[in-house]
């Protein structure tokens, strides 16, 4: 790839990211052979979160349509994107290693824009709707589609009673349900849980510890593993936001109301997090939330502090106007 060394005026800066790295591309275009190229993200010195998936589009549809495909392939040269920020600034940078002469493409942005640019998109805000309530305690829920066949199923763990509900004509219908046994001795409240593992791509059954598989054919059956959960979590995806965010209650016991918040951190770290959050209060403590396969909606079961229900709510993550 024939670039030059290149370092660009200051005059010649963009407004937004999204307009820097079509400006980028568009000098690695004139400058490139239209070849496929390998494109490699960097943000330096450290993670700074402005590299979204956004901008990266912007570059690689434009440089896609001058010619140049972003290839896997290992024997395609290497461009090298980086992003660095300064208090006054965001740069972004192209660069070849594999040139004779290496070249180097900046186009800067003033972080003031930036910011203004944030505080002006649509937020991520928390919704929730109330799916099912019934005076026995509910200890998990779990919204699932079947794959196969597309029909949707709301799944219930009460009283050692593993509950199937599908959805027809708009209203959640019992289904079946059978008898799931404590491994060990007895549970205590909130060890009896249900999420949905994406490295296997299956419902799992949480006892104690211990992972269980669910057989959802048309008798309910379940074969536990001996292994300990490993990949269940509470990131859930928005409609205006591509970066992962988790679903957090709060600390207080369960005679007090509760609060689900929106963070862009998981675990301890996101209660020192303020930013990009949204929160719902809820009219009880929060037993227990699992996350649906495609990661768009959680089941949150609350216990109603007012009417002494057991309820199950859906949290989707969506854009306020």
């Amino acid at each position: 790839m024939g670039f030059a060394l290149l370092f660009l005026p200051s005059r010649l800066r963009a407004e937004s990211l999204e307009d820097a790295a079509h400006e980028l591309a568009m000098k690695v275009c004139l400058a490139a052979h239209k070849q496929p190229v390998k494109v490699a993200w960097r943000e330096a010195p450290q993670p700074s979160g402005y590299l979204s998936d956004r901008p990266k589009k912007v570059f690689l549809d434009q440089i896609s349509a001058c010619g140049m495909e972003a290839a896997e392939n290992s024997d395609a040269p290497i461009l090298t994107v980086t992003i660095e920020v300064t208090p006054s600034k965001v740069l972004l940078i192209a660069s070849s290693a594999e040139a004779v002469s290496p070249q180097i493409y900046v186009i800067e942005v003033p972080r003031a824009s930036l910011f203004v640019a944030r505080e002006t998109a649509p937020a991520t805000q928390l919704k929730r709707e109330l799916l099912w309530q019934q005076e026995t305690p509910i200890q998990s829920a779990l919204e699932w589609q079947d794959p196969t066949t597309m029909e949707r199923f709301l799944f219930l763990l009460s009283e050692s009673l593993f509950m199937r509900f599908d959805f027809e004509n708009g209203v959640w219908k019992w289904m079946d349900s059978a008898q799931f046994l404590p491994v060990g001795p007895r549970l205590r409240a909130g060890e009896a849980s249900l999420f949905y593992s994406h490295a296997k791509e299956r419902v799992e059954l949480v006892l104690g510890k211990e992972v269980c598989d669910l057989h959802l054919t048309s008798h309910f059956n379940y074969t536990c593993l001996g292994t300990e959960v490993l990949d269940r979590t509470t990131e859930l995806s928005s409609t205006c936001d591509e970066s992962p965010r988790y679903l957090v209650t709060g600390k207080g016991d369960y005679t007090q109301t509760d609060r689900i918040t929106l963070a862009s951190a998981a675990g301890a770290a996101a209660a020192a997090d303020e930013t990009y959050r949204g929160s719902l209060d809820m009219p009880g403590p929060v037993l227990d939330i699992s996350v649906a396969e495609n990661a768009k909606a959680a089941a949150a079961v609350v216990k109603n502090l007012s009417t002494g229900n057991y309820e199950v709510y859906r949290i989707t993550a969506v854009c306020s106007n």
